[in-house]
């Protein structure tokens, strides 16, 4: 049996720690051979390791590690040890280390990240684990990311977004976990949800998924809450089946923080509509208390989630304190953006509330103004440098929201459905289309979440055009993954709607309806769950969405693929390929 002494390894030097989140180590500090005692190891990981493995972010040579201690396992002064191996035995191994106990305390929530970039080699599947106090973990499995600008043939990513725990079991993840093709997995936010019982769209069918918070309260109000979100998400065998096996590349959306947040610049606060911080008379709408809010849910993001990310930790100003917002390129194939379309977004165009605020703008015309952003103007120019000057052959961005139009068609003209999405911010959305386009890029593609919607869509410079021989008004083509298990957009948008107008709300989002006043989407379907692949190719790609019952907990449910469709680099739009029943 493999053992371990840990006054062989060589001490993590505190000149290579990057941010207090992430340890990372200095040339020579990160290897050294295992001495065998006379200590056998110890296979009992859900002791100390009751949050499983994971990893995020990868480079060419490397990724970042996340584990968590168990606090009823936590000793004073002991080391975290880690390994990685070209083979699920660690006879192969390429790199070991350790952390020193001062990293792992409880104002971290006894999390760690670690990150080995420099360490291991490009375009390579690992293995690796961590022994704490002589207690082994599971096995985990990375993937690190072909070197820059190297030829790469294919790479197949897997897509998820918003998995309310309290609405329905991982199934999704039971199956991304099993599919040995998927390279990396890129989630596009909700990976918790802030609320333990919203009555709006939480209906809490399954006693075995309930939550409560430490505060009792419905809603996070403090990073204990937040904390307390994430051990709950993260406790779930599913997820951490699919965070064991494959690599995540993971951005945020609203309800890491409040629903439908932005920020508020006129109060330098974050702005949350829905929360009780801004609608409840005790706590009197009070910007410090919004903004240490936003704070904290960064700071718990930043502690459970494994990512390779800007922080600076002597700033108290979210904008400053954490970035989230970054690039991933994956060879001569794939340039990737994730995006951050919260943080820095205005509010909405027509005001906050509910129905004819946040989503059907009736009667208001500012989400055509050139005052709304929803990237902000450092995150915009970043984003358009990048794609412009980027020599990928798919440049790929990880959206939130739906980037293109969405509405109904009214005798003045088109309607938009959700203000909070892109279509409240048509401005900074044409100028981000029209540059695309100017500047000739080729390939372009976005992946969104949110909506709890399939929709395979082109993008175009202008949505009234309707020829589908104008090639130059086609600039890419948009993907939305579903809903793991959050409610659906009928369901969401429903709660919200006046009782008279529900009836027509529900004819409008039918797939035929939104096709019709829409041409551009070639899919539209917000009454089922599961997730959705994209694979890419030289000469094309191909997206596949998968319906997956959350009603069912075993991990044996099975998958139905549902659609798929082609886009190739040679022409512009979307081409149906065979669905098949797995």
């Amino acid at each position: 049996m493999s053992t371990i002494d840990r006054r062989k390894f060589l001490s993590f030097l505190a000149a290579g720690v990057a941010t207090p989140y992430i340890v990372t180590f200095t040339s020579g500090d990160a290897r050294a051979g295992l001495i065998p005692t006379d200590a056998p190891l110890n296979y009992d990981s859900q002791r100390v390791f009751s949050l499983s493995v994971s990893s995020g972010d990868p480079t060419p040579t490397g990724v970042v590690l996340w584990t968590r201690i168990d606090p009823s396992a936590w000793r004073a002064g002991q080391a975290l040890f880690i390994q990685v191996a070209r083979d699920a035995e660690f006879q192969q191994l390429e790199f070991e280390s350790l952390v020193e106990s001062q990293h792992i305390k409880p104002e971290r929530d006894y999390c760690v990240n670690i990150d080995v970039d420099g360490y291991l080699q490009p375009n390579i599947r690992y293995y690796y684990r961590f022994i704490y106090d002589n207690t082994v973990s599971r096995t985990g499995r990375c993937r690190t990311a072909p070197p820059f600008g190297a030829e790469v043939d294919h790479l197949k990513l897997a897509l998820l977004t918003c998995q309310d725990y309290t609405n329905g079991y991982y199934g999704a993840m039971a199956q991304i976990a099993q599919d040995d093709s998927i390279d990396f997995v890129i989630h596009l936010g909700d990976f918790i949800y802030e609320t333990a019982g919203d009555p709006r769209f939480q209906s809490l069918p399954f006693e075995d998924r309930l939550i409560v918070l430490p505060s009792d309260g419905l809603v996070a109000l403090d990073l204990d809450d937040y904390r307390h979100l994430y051990k709950t998400y993260r406790s779930d065998p599913l997820l951490q089946q699919a965070m064991e096996q494959h690599t995540f590349i993971i951005t945020r959306d609203d309800h890491e923080t409040a629903n439908d947040a932005y920020w508020d610049y006129e109060r330098d606060t974050l702005g949350a509509p829905d929360h009780p911080f801004t609608v409840d008379a005790e706590y009197g709408n009070d910007p410090a208390r919004l903004h240490q809010l936003m704070l904290d849910s960064q700071q718990a993001w930043l502690e459970y989630i494994p990512a390779r990310v800007e922080v600076d930790w002597s700033s108290t100003d979210p904008h400053r304190f954490l970035k989230y917002y970054r690039r991933v390129q994956l060879g001569n194939l794939v340039d990737l953006f994730m995006l951050d379309g919260r943080t820095y977004r205005t509010g909405h165009p027509c005001g906050e509330a509910d129905f004819f605020g946040r989503y059907v703008p009736y009667g208001c015309t500012n989400w055509k103004s050139d005052q709304q952003s929803l990237l902000g103007s450092d995150q915009r120019d970043w984003l358009l440098n990048g794609v412009i000057g980027s020599s990928a052959r798919w440049k790929l961005l990880g959206n939130q929201t739906y980037m293109g139009s969405l509405g109904v068609r009214l005798a003045n003209g088109k309607l938009p459905i959700n203000v909070d999405a892109w279509d409240g911010f048509d401005y900074e959305r044409n100028l981000i289309n029209n540059e695309v386009a100017l500047n000739q890029v080729e390939n372009f593609v976005v992946v969104t979440g949110d909506l709890h919607t399939y929709i395979a869509s082109h993008i175009k410079k202008d949505y009234d055009k309707r020829s589908i021989f104008d090639f130059k008004n086609f600039i890419g083509v948009e993907f939305m993954t579903p809903s793991v298990t959050s409610a659906g957009l009928f369901d969401m948008i429903g709660a919200a709607t006046p009782e008279g107008e529900q009836q027509l709300l529900a004819q409008a989002v039918t797939n035929t309806a939104v096709r019709l006043t829409n041409p551009h989407i070639r899919y539209f379907n917000t009454t089922q769950n599961g997730y959705s692949t994209i694979e890419f190719k030289h000469k094309h790609c191909d997206w596949k969405a998968y319906i997956v019952d959350k009603n069912v907990n075993d991990g044996e449910q099975s998958v139905k693929l549902i659609r798929h469709y082609r886009k190739y680099t040679t022409f512009p739009w979307l081409v149906t390929q065979a669905a098949l029943i797995y």
